[in-house]
């Protein structure tokens, strides 16, 4: 989708937790709002939601056993890259910060795996059989428990990162406000 990559913006922060890509909320579009009007506080403008047709194509799940595994393998990849490429400097570290959790640690760690599957190897450096993922897609829990005890906590949503727009986004629309407020 041409018009994608002029309209949606591809992030590609240090401290994005499903890494690169244009992140959405998925059937969540209250949280969508709510994140808007925060980014709108810090930087300006209105806040809305756009709605979206995507494609997952070759998705990392990061709620399938298979997906978490890949990612455990790009993790000890990344450690011996890391060791390799920047000898005694510590790996990124996930942490919170006064603007909220920085996922530099995942972050790394998730664009380390997609950058192997664009190089075409697996974590020890063998020929990979997978192709480069299209998108990402977590589970993110956050903020206070929705009643006292509770491990459900009441932001709690799932985020998909999409790595490429122009094949995964059928279309998008802006959202109606009755959906959302």
């Amino acid at each position: 989708m041409a018009d994608a990559d002029r309209h949606l913006k591809f992030s590609d922060n240090a401290w994005d937790w499903l890494g690169k890509g244009v992140y959405f909320w998925e059937a969540d579009p209250r949280r969508g709002y709510e994140w808007a009007v925060e980014a709108c506080k810090a930087k300006g403008g209105e806040p809305f939601v756009i709605g979206a047709v995507i494609h997952l194509g070759n998705c990392l799940n990061l709620m399938d056993r298979g997906s978490l595994d890949a990612l455990k393998s790009a993790y000890r990849s990344f450690e011996k890259f890391h060791a390799r490429s920047f000898p005694g400097s510590p790996l990124p570290e996930n942490k919170r910060t006064t603007k909220g959790p920085a996922h530099n640690l995942d972050c790394a760690v998730i664009n380390h795996l997609h950058q192997m599957l664009a190089e075409n190897v697996d974590a020890d450096g063998n020929p990979s059989p997978l192709p480069p993922f299209n998108s990402v897609r977590g589970l993110y829990q956050e903020d206070d428990p929705v009643f006292d005890g509770s491990k459900i906590l009441s932001k709690t949503h799932i985020q998909i990162a999409v790595l490429t727009p122009e094949t995964s986004i059928q279309g998008y629309f802006r959202v109606p406000e009755a959906q959302y407020r």
